[in-house]
C-alpha cells in the first residue's frame, strides 16, 4: 500500500509504515526480493517441502508485518462474572478476577491497552501480530472461561456451550 515501505538487506526484512517499524530475520530456505513495489518470497530449492513451508509462512509474515504498520491490529476480550472488571493505571492493567488479590499485568511498551463498556471490554492493539495475541492470551489465562459457571476472560465471539453440572440424588 502507499505509504510502507520493504527494504531488503542480507536475511532482514524492515518494514516502514505510518504507525511504525517492524524488523524480521528471515531463513536461509527463502529469498525475499522487491520488484516493481511487489515483495517476492522465493524458494531456492525447487524441489524441497521444507522450502515449500518457508516460503508460505515468510510470505505471510511479511503480509501482516505490511498491514501493521499500515492499519494495525486489534484483539478485543470480555469479561464475564459478577464483580469481575479490569482498569488502566500508568504502565499496567490491573484485573479483580474474584481471586483474593488483584492481578496487575504490565503492558509492553508497542502495545496499546484500553478498557471500555463499564470495565468489561479490553481491547489490545499494536502494530505487530503476534504480540497482540501473546498479550491477549497472557490476559486470557489469568481466568479462562468456565463451561460450568459460564464466566471467565474470553475472546470477543467466541462462544460457550454450558455443561450441566454433576447430577446429585436417586
Amino acid at each position: 500500500p502507499d505509504g510502507v515501505s520493504v527494504d531488503v538487506s542480507g536475511k532482514t526484512v524492515t518494514v516502514k509504515g505510518k504507525l511504525g517499524t517492524l524488523t524480521r530475520e528471515i531463513p536461509d530456505e527463502v529469498t525475499v526480493a522487491v520488484e516493481d513495489g511487489k515483495v517476492v518470497v522465493k524458494k531456492k530449492v525447487e524441489t524441497s517441502k521444507r522450502c515449500k513451508a518457508f516460503q508460505g509462512l515468510v510470505r505471510s509474515l511479511i503480509n501482516n508485518m505490511v498491514i501493521g504498520v499500515s492499519q494495525g491490529f486489534e484483539k478485543v476480550l470480555e469479561i464475564h462474572g459478577v464483580g469481575y472488571r479490569a482498569e488502566v493505571k500508568g504502565k499496567e492493567l490491573h484485573l479483580t478476577l474474584g481471586y483474593s488479590h488483584p492481578v496487575i499485568f504490565p503492558i509492553p511498551d508497542d502495545i496499546k491497552i484500553a478498557v471500555e463498556e463499564r470495565n468489561t471490554v479490553i481491547k489490545v492493539s499494536g502494530i505487530d501480530k503476534e504480540k497482540v495475541g501473546l498479550v491477549a492470551a497472557k490476559i486470557r489465562s489469568f481466568r479462562k472461561p468456565d463451561v460450568y459457571k459460564n464466566k471467565g476472560i474470553r475472546y470477543r465471539g467466541e462462544r460457550l456451550i454450558k455443561k450441566a453440572g454433576k447430577a446429585v440424588g436417586k
